[in-house]
């Protein structure tokens, strides 16, 4: 095994490694990440790792932009929000769009994984691009991760996100949990659906076998950009809850 690789699988052993992933880009999934992630280390140790090595969003998230990683003897320390860290890209190459060709894009991943200090995380949180490329294959090199597939519940969202949990299920032999974002909002005590009813997310959890959960759309959501740890809405108290479900619930 390439010596990267090897290091990377060998930081990541022990820990929770979970990965959030969609096939369908513009899901909300890097707000998932950073929540799921945030609402994780208010009860441990956690890392979050931005795989999206082109875009970076968790710098825009957690207000990171231009600031540079301080490299120490135990690796790339991670930007500090109480037990939370967090690791990107942007960190190293500050606010410069990255372009690589796929064999580097996989050294560069399994670079950062491997030279993160994450020794004191229990849980390790890794946001993927959108799509089924290189980043899921690095990832099954070096870890057993537990998949979260974030869709909305649109048509074309459910069925480009069914390839991705028809690989999950039936190549790979686990079982993602779904989490169904934008699925509505709450109009003084009615529920409305403005992208539409869940029947193909139901079709496609029954068809898999996989649990899903919906999630509110809350707008004010996008004044956290930047902040995100201090938003305490309603996809926040969802993610507490499913967080709970998840990870912490009585067996």
């Amino acid at each position: 095994m390439e010596p990267l690789r090897q290091l990377a699988k060998e930081k990541l052993e022990g820990k929770r490694v979970i990965a959030v992933m969609s096939a369908k880009g513009g899901v909300g999934k890097s707000v998932i990440s950073s929540l799921l992630a945030f609402t994780l280390s208010q009860r441990e140790n956690t890392s979050i790792v931005d795989l999206d090595i082109h875009t970076m969003a968790m710098s825009k998230l957690f207000g990171l932009e231009g600031r540079l990683h301080e490299v120490t003897k135990n690796g790339i320390e991670p930007f500090s929000f109480g037990n939370l860290g967090v690791f990107s890209l942007s960190g190293v190459v500050r606010d410069n769009y990255v372009l690589l060709p796929g064999i580097n894009q996989g050294k560069v991943m399994e670079g950062l994984i491997a030279y993160a200090n994450i020794k004191s995380s229990k849980n390790v949180i890794f946001d993927l691009p959108p799509g089924m490329g290189d980043e899921i294959l690095v990832l099954e090199r070096i870890s057993k991760y537990f998949p979260i597939v974030v869709t909305t519940p649109s048509k074309i969202s459910t069925k480009v996100v069914e390839y991705l949990i028809k690989y999950l299920v039936n190549e790979k032999r686990v079982k993602p949990s779904l989490i169904v974002n934008m699925a509505y909002f709450d109009c003084n005590g009615e529920i409305v659906r403005p992208f539409g009813e869940m029947n193909g997310v139901r079709s496609l959890a029954n068809e898999y076998n996989v649990n899903f959960f919906e999630f509110p759309i809350d707008p004010n959501v996008e004044d956290y950009v930047g902040k995100i740890i201090e938003y305490k809405g309603s996809v926040k108290v969802k993610m507490d809850e499913v967080v709970s479900s998840l990870f912490y619930s009585n067996p």
